[in-house]
């Protein structure tokens, strides 16, 4: 259940250049207690820089980053905070478990407790069987469950997850996707990147839209709602069009009275994204 009086991550004026191009502008975020929030833009919009910052790879040029009252550095190694980064690889020559395992004490968890929580995440990724294999043998989306399965194991307080279902099949991104909603029921505060807008609209309570800074930010629903449009479409006659909800009435009231067949759709989180980001130029991650 989210908290929204406990902010998990707290990111303040943060300001982040390399040379003379400027990345991150001035960005305020929070992430509260048992929340799951995605970051989105196009690619080249500074969002990975965001994250490398966020848990202590990069060091801001202005601003401040606290995770429970931490830094970076600190909460890292506490054992509160676990990351999958997008360009992350599992290491090919241990076998599934002991990957799963070795990630968990890394964090400082004891032996006896991580040979446990390794057993719950992979369960919960759907990896049971495969926990003996070699992850040399798996898989590029089997391998990718891995890296999952050891970011949500024994529920750290905050996972940071950048891209984790890029380039895999539907059937491991719903398991990720459900193995990400085990572990935000679990208590765990998520931060996510993703470009399936679907995934995000699926999976977050909030949603922050970033091109360098942060140009909008709420729920799914809330940001569906700044669209004023609805879409009318019949296939019987060939038409869809969006109109406003007033003029949406009669349109169909008209089609209800010529036994026409229609559906009406409201805007979806992808038509917010398209609507902000059109025309948008690539900048640098």
């Amino acid at each position: 259940m989210v908290n929204p009086g406990n902010a998990i991550v707290k990111v303040e004026g943060l300001w982040k250049s390399f040379g003379n191009l400027l990345v991150n502008e001035d960005i305020n975020i929070n992430v509260n207690e048992g929340e799951l929030v995605s970051i989105l833009g196009p690619n080249g919009v500074g969002k990975t820089t965001l994250l490398r910052q966020i848990y202590g790879e990069l060091r801001p040029d202005r601003g401040k980053v606290s995770i429970m009252g931490m830094d970076s550095g600190k909460a890292k190694r506490s054992g509160l905070m676990s990351v999958v980064p997008q360009e992350a690889l599992p290491f090919n020559l241990l076998k599934v478990r002991e990957h799963v395992e070795m990630l968990i004490r890394l964090r400082g968890i004891p032996k006896a407790k991580a040979g446990e929580c390794a057993e719950d995440a992979i369960d919960v990724v759907g990896l049971r069987g495969y926990e003996g294999k070699l992850i040399d043998d798996l898989s590029g989306g089997m391998k990718r469950l891995v890296l999952v399965a050891s970011a949500i194991a024994c529920k750290p307080k905050l996972i940071i997850l950048d891209e984790p279902t890029v380039g895999i099949d539907a059937q491991n991104r719903r398991n990720i996707w459900d193995a990400i909603r085990k572990a935000r029921d679990d208590g765990s505060s998520i931060i996510l990147t993703t470009h399936y807008i679907h995934e995000a609209e699926e999976l977050s309570n909030r949603v922050y839209l970033m091109r360098r800074r942060i140009l909008m930010e709420g729920s799914p629903s809330e940001l569906r709602k700044k669209l004023p449009w609805v879409e009318v479409r019949s296939d019987d006659l060939g038409i869809s069009i969006k109109v406003g909800w007033d003029e949406a009435v009669e349109v169909i009231n008209d089609l209800v009275r010529r036994r026409v067949r229609f559906e009406v759709k409201e805007p979806s989180l992808e038509d917010v994204f398209i609507q902000v980001f059109d025309g948008d130029n690539n900048e640098t991650e």
